[in-house]
């Protein structure tokens, strides 16, 4: 008989040498189609990368999770799934607008709630007064909970700027989910994360610094998909594994760059969907950070975060505390996104406008 320790061990393996296995096979098939990522002006990548990390984690997750994981009432994420798989696809493939993008998003999380019962009624006790519980009927409920998940998933989407960072947040969010499923006891959802772990794990062998293959639209909308599925099914339901605010503190840094991103844009009056170089990232980068220390800076403060939701289940820290945490974090996030930037651009021109020592001089004495 399999012990738990042992199952988990297994299922994260087969997904890791999984991935490891079948990405470099779907390179040379996405090279011959003309699968592939140019670079352009508004990337920091400078050599053509095939577009398949993303098909390849959900071959080697999905592949991990049909043997060993107990996928009862998973059908409504896997369909979700393989909706997101094919329009990501055909997007890195040939590109597909904003918006069949969005309805696809949109048909996948009614799969989603309908299929797998998971949907978002409650936010927890945020504010130290008791659950806040989504007011109306279920119309509403199902309209919160669409925008919701469409926000994680464009939130994995926005932030898969540089090698290794979409992956290394999403590997580090499924390894704090598949704990705190582990803590309540959920064994299929603890399998179906670490599942996705080693998977991503895999992925990321082949996009560290320096990459030699990108998950794409694919790989992003999947992966949004899958974190956003595990924040309602460990959260909601008298049976949750954690409470909603956890969730948040797992998914904070991607969710709070997408937040401050888009309502930079709006304030300046551009179109929130047009890409642009204000992510975090790039303000990292923008402070001398090369762009592998950018992505550790960043996987740092996503595992951190993280560990802060762990505060929950083991010291019993109250909602309104983790909460708390959160709005710290996005306050220091909103300072540095408005204002280092402003700062960086006027320290320049300073520089630019400030005369050499040596001009002062003959200045000097050509007035005297």
């Amino acid at each position: 008989m399999i012990t738990a320790e042992l199952r988990i061990i297994i299922v994260f393996l087969v997904a890791l040498f999984g991935a490891l296995f079948v990405l470099p096979e779907l390179a040379h098939i996405a090279k011959r189609i003309g699968l592939i990522d140019h670079p352009n002006r508004r990337k920091v990548h400078t050599s053509p990368q095939p577009l398949v990390g993303g098909i390849g984690i959900v071959i080697a997750a999905t592949f991990s999770s049909l043997a060993l994981v107990p996928i009862t009432g998973l059908r409504g994420y896997f369909l979700g799934l393989s909706l997101l798989l094919l329009v990501g696809f055909l997007d890195d493939f040939k590109e597909v607008g904003h918006k069949q993008k969005f309805l696809a998003q949109i048909g996948a999380t009614m799969l989603l709630i309908f299929f797998s019962a998971v949907s978002l009624r409650t936010f927890g006790d945020l504010l130290g007064i008791g659950n806040l519980d989504i007011p109306g009927g279920e119309i509403v409920i199902w309209c919160v909970t669409v925008f919701c998940i469409v926000g994680v998933i464009n939130s994995i989407n926005l932030i898969d700027g540089l090698d290794g960072l979409a992956g290394g947040v999403s590997f580090i969010a499924f390894f704090f989910f598949a704990l705190h499923a582990s803590f309540s006891g959920d064994v299929p959802l603890m399998l179906l994360n670490f599942a996705l772990a080693g998977a991503v794990l895999g992925f990321l062998k082949y996009n560290w610094y320096p990459s030699v293959l990108f998950m794409g639209d694919a790989g992003s909308l999947c992966l949004g998909f899958s974190l956003g599925f595990m924040a309602l099914a460990l959260t909601q339901g008298s049976a949750a594994a954690m409470p909603p605010v956890a969730a948040l503190l797992i998914l904070a840094v991607p969710i709070t760059d997408t937040l401050l991103i888009m309502s930079k844009r709006i304030i300046n009056g551009s179109n929130p969907f047009l890409p642009d170089k204000f992510h975090l990232h790039h303000i990292f980068m923008r402070l001398g950070l090369s762009k592998l220390w950018t992505v550790k800076a960043i996987l740092g403060l996503s595992f951190f975060m993280g560990a802060l939701s762990l505060l929950f289940p083991l010291y019993f820290i109250p909602e309104y505390y983790l909460f708390a945490a959160f709005c710290l974090y996005f306050i220091i996030c909103t300072v540095a996104s408005f204002f280092i930037p402003r700062l960086l651009r006027y320290s320049r021109r300073f520089k630019k406008k400030k005369p050499k020592h040596g001009e002062i001089q003959y200045s000097q004495s050509a007035n005297g």
